[in-house]
């Protein structure tokens, strides 16, 4: 998966991927302060998102890598929704910004000011703020507490492991009355869960397929991500090249892992097995307007959009059909009519 590979290659990747792609928003100088898990005080440098709409009071911040797919679902979910919330970015050797989650190894975590705990697993995170929207008369704490955590024990390491058996699921105050509400329901679920399981196992292997596309792709994130505005010159470098050469390696472990063939052929498949589904009658998953299975995609498609991999899939599928609504509504934010009614 990509965040244990990304792990598994970091002491030798220690400024990388995680300044690549693109962001809505400008570096600002944060000052503001508050009561919180994660302190009163954040980086100096971090990008605010603003959300004229938001009056929640929340004030999310979500701690990130910008190519990581995970991180861009949960990007994706507050855009589309018009929140506030600010963006940092995690050293991935040092993870010195997740210093008030000392167990926290993997991103995306997002921490609300209202919050004693941060927030983890970011379909986790969307299904809590999405219930969160629905349910007028809850509080985000109360919400957060409609997801208990199950610990168990791995049969292997011997360690204790905490899921969320519920984070697919929005919790509402009421069952659904309807059966095509309950199948609505249920195919987002299992579309989200194909996001996760399914189609994000293929982006590494499809996008580092060999040393040289490798560098290219990180030549990008270098552009698209501004690494010349937030390095020197000598980290700059060894993050391409060494990262290119890490994440080229962890790409050929996980090709193996999930016994993919050709990456590319497999994510072709994956996106006309989503527009099969979709069929000709919906523009979303959701029908007229997407619902969280449609923001999980569209946030994982984020993490490759720009490299030649996306513009092949856009040639050989018809997911543009799909995508180019999808992109314009995030944009727009088309979301936040909903969070102007939560508040």
């Amino acid at each position: 998966m990509w965040r244990r590979g990304f792990c598994a290659g970091r002491r030798f990747y220690s400024t990388g991927i995680y300044l690549g792609g693109t962001s809505l928003a400008a570096t600002v100088l944060i000052q503001e302060k508050d009561d919180r898990v994660d302190g009163v005080d954040v980086l100096s440098k971090a990008r605010h998102i603003t959300g004229p709409l938001d009056k929640t009071g929340l004030k999310p911040r979500l701690y990130q890598y910008q190519t990581c797919p995970f991180c861009c679902k949960v990007r994706a979910f507050l855009d589309y929704y018009g929140f506030d919330y600010h963006l940092i970015e995690v050293d991935p050797l040092s993870r010195g910004e997740l210093k008030f989650a000392p167990c926290q190894k993997k991103v995306p975590v997002t921490t609300c000011s209202c919050l004693d705990k941060p927030m983890t697993e970011s379909s986790l995170i969307m299904s809590i703020f999405s219930t969160f929207l629905q349910r007028k008369n809850l509080s985000i704490k109360d919400v957060v507490e409609l997801y208990p955590p199950l610990t168990q024990v791995e049969a292997k390491s011997g360690k204790e492991v905490q899921t969320f058996p519920n984070k697919y699921f929005i919790m509402l105050e009421e069952d659904y009355k309807w059966n095509s509400q309950i199948q609505a329901a249920r195919e987002e679920r299992e579309w989200r869960e194909w996001v996760d399981n399914h189609f994000i196992h293929i982006i590494s292997p499809a996008i580092y397929r060999t040393i040289l596309e490798s560098l290219n792709t990180f030549i990008w994130f270098s552009e698209a991500g501004h690494w010349e505005d937030n390095f020197n010159y000598v980290k700059r470098q060894l993050a391409i090249y060494v990262g290119a050469v890490v994440m080229y390696f962890v790409s050929k472990r996980l090709k193996k892992k999930h016994n993919i063939d050709d990456a590319r052929k497999a994510m072709e498949e994956s996106l006309n097995e989503w527009m099969t589904a979709l069929g000709t009658s919906r523009t979303f998953m959701g029908g007229r307007e997407p619902n969280l299975a449609d923001i999980a995609l569209y946030g994982a498609i984020q993490s490759f959009v720009g490299l030649d991999c996306f513009e092949e899939m856009k040639k050989k599928t018809d997911i543009e059909k799909w995508y180019n609504p999808m992109d314009k509504l995030v944009k727009e934010r088309y979301g936040s009519k909903y969070l102007k009614n939560r508040c």
